[in-house]
């Protein structure tokens, strides 16, 4: 079945699905039970009205909701019809949404009521997008009744409708276009990445074998439906005609309710879950609940042994890679910490190459070529590439290009760039941040990762978030550590300075802490990954109201309060803003 699915588009490959298990349940929510057959009824009658909005097969329609059982018949249903579809978050506004309609050439934005008064309010209309607005859509936390399902009959009663589905010659074959989800980058606005037929489906069935799922699984969907993560989990729970379960967005405090009422038993993680669930305060009940195995991306070896020792023995699938890469690693050797050993063919083609920080690039030797690194020491990990077409790429192609490496190590050789640092140790592979999260500050190269551990050591620290920021007259960047302090935990500057002393060197200690919550603080992204723009923007500006900041007090060993007075002791100047940039 595996071999077959992945040569199958998702519409051959969800028809096979269907076959297999019509009548079990494919989705539960909140009020209601939907069964594969019912799900491949109101995804034809998606597909069959597709032309009523304009859309023929191979174009692109943009679909901007909150994570929902409608979601993903819409997707279905998209997909039979022969479309593209863009995946936009329900939070896109302005420059923003302008620009992902625009990176993508789109005929329609399927999107709620807000997201529609929104278009309007960016000028959709102006490039000749239809706009359909779901009804009853909510972007609230809660679960709906119906997951959306209503909202999509209520449009479909309304619609014109098509006789029958596209034919097999008008549809795109298991290599073109299925997705447009656009990356977060580090730069610049979000770049489309591209996600075929084959790749989605050919995923899905291999985190459904990583997770050992099969029909008794109910699966968690709390990541928003525009990221890989929780299409790949959907994909995972459909190839053993599981059960899903959705909630438009991760809460930590009705999680393991959900868990216990729906009798769920997987989930997939991003960045900052974990920590959310283990900074609820514990409960006698902790380890009462189904959950067996989880996947996800961004556990450090501390938080994984935190969760594990609070929960209890529940499988962890930590895992690398990305929505445009062309390979994975997975930890299925549960090393607390790392994303696993590559599979001997992954392996062959991987290196991680020697990265010079201070001038942002890769190092070359006389010759030109890169420089493997040795054991333990820290690169970019690259990934050779039989030819282009390998890497799917994103919508732009010098975009697409600047992920390439030609002559890396010979003539006509070609490398992608995974944009991440690693280190390898006696074949497992150690997430080491991403390029851009070292600094170097009075001659010494920082890692913020390593910084950050090190402050989350201390037990009254439950997040801790570190970045550069520029000092006039300096050169290079200082590190600057955002704080969430521990529930009926204050700040203690030398205790602070104490354990982290007792951990980094001296360079590496950040010369400001800011306390605050990173949630509250804007660092977190939609996906609860940090985003720290914002933050490095402000600096250690001080603003009424804001943040407390502390600055390094070396000599006396501890951290002082931000103010005048202790600036001119260090011999700093007032922070300088840098002014956000202007949109479009």
């Amino acid at each position: 079945m595996a071999e077959r699915a992945t040569e199958a588009t998702l519409p051959d490959w969800w028809a096979e699905r269907v076959a297999v298990s019509p009548g079990a349940t494919v989705l539960r929510t909140a009020k209601r039970e939907i069964s594969y057959c019912e799900l491949d009824h109101l995804s034809d009658r998606v597909a069959r009205a597709a032309p009523s909005l304009g859309l023929s097969p191979r174009t692109t329609v943009a679909i901007q909701l909150p994570a929902s059982a409608a979601f993903l018949a819409l997707i279905l249903g998209f997909a039979k019809a022969g479309l593209r579809c863009s995946l936009l978050s329900p939070g896109l506004r302005g420059r923003s949404l302008r620009h992902a309609l625009r990176e993508v050439s789109t005929a329609a934005l399927v999107t709620g009521p807000r997201g529609r008064d929104s278009a309007a309010g960016s000028g959709v209309s102006v490039d000749g997008i239809a706009v359909l607005a779901l009804d009853g859509m909510s972007e609230d936390r809660q679960p709906l009744d119906d997951g959306g399902i209503g909202a999509v009959e209520t449009w479909l009663e309304g619609a014109r409708l098509q006789d029958a589905l596209p034919d097999e010659v008008n549809r795109p074959g298991p290599d073109e276009t299925l997705f447009y989800i656009f990356t977060s980058g580090t730069t610049g606005l979000p770049k489309a990445t591209q996600c075929s037929h084959r790749r989605y489906v050919s995923g899905g069935i291999a985190e459904g074998i990583f997770l050992g799922l099969d029909q008794s699984d109910r699966v968690y969907v709390v990541l928003p439906m525009f990221h890989i993560a929780a299409l790949s989990l959907i994909a995972a729970a459909l190839s053993v005609s599981g059960a899903i379960f959705i909630r438009p967005r991760f809460s930590a405090t009705s999680f393991w309710d959900d868990v216990r009422e729906h009798r769920l038993t997987g989930f997939q993680y991003l960045g900052e879950i974990v920590r959310y669930l283990l900074a609820q305060p514990p409960k006698p009940d902790d380890r009462e609940h189904t959950i067996r195995a989880m996947m996800g991306a961004g556990l450090s070896k501390e938080v994984w042994e935190a969760f594990v020792d609070r929960f209890g023995e529940i499988r962890i699938v930590e895992a690398y890679g990305s929505s445009e890469g062309v390979f994975g690693i997975t930890n299925l050797d549960g090393v607390p910490g790392s994303v696993g050993r590559p599979a001997p063919a992954i392996e062959a083609r991987l290196r991680i190459a020697a990265y010079d920080t201070v001038a942002d690039e890769l190092v070359r030797d006389a010759n030109g070529r890169l420089i493997v690194c040795a054991e333990g020491e820290v690169g970019e990990l690259i990934a050779k590439l039989e030819d282009a077409s390998e890497f799917e790429g994103y919508s732009s192609a010098e975009a697409t290009r600047a992920k390439l490496i030609e002559g890396a190590f010979a003539d006509g050789d070609l490398w992608y760039r995974s944009g991440d640092l690693f280190r390898q140790t006696e074949g497992f592979y150690f997430f080491a941040g991403r390029l851009g999260e070292t600094y170097r500050w009075k001659g010494e190269n920082i890692s913020a990762l390593e910084v950050s551990e090190a402050l989350e050591t201390m037990e009254e620290i439950a997040r801790a978030v570190v970045y550069p920021v520029l000092v006039t007259g300096h050169e290079g960047s200082a590190g600057m550590a955002l704080i969430h302090l521990e529930s009926g935990h204050s700040f203690d500057a030398e205790a602070l300075y104490a354990r982290i002393t007792a951990e980094l060197p001296a360079s590496a200690l950040p010369l400001f802490v800011r306390v605050g919550d990173p949630d509250r603080d804007g660092a977190l992204t939609e996906t609860y990954k940090i985003g720290v723009a914002a933050l490095k923007r402000e600096g250690y500006a001080r603003r009424e109201g804001g943040d407390q900041i502390y600055l390094l007090d070396a000599r006396n060993a501890t951290y002082v309060e931000l103010d005048r007075n202790s600036l001119e002791a260090a011999g700093l100047p007032e922070f300088a803003e840098h002014p956000k940039p202007k949109e479009a």
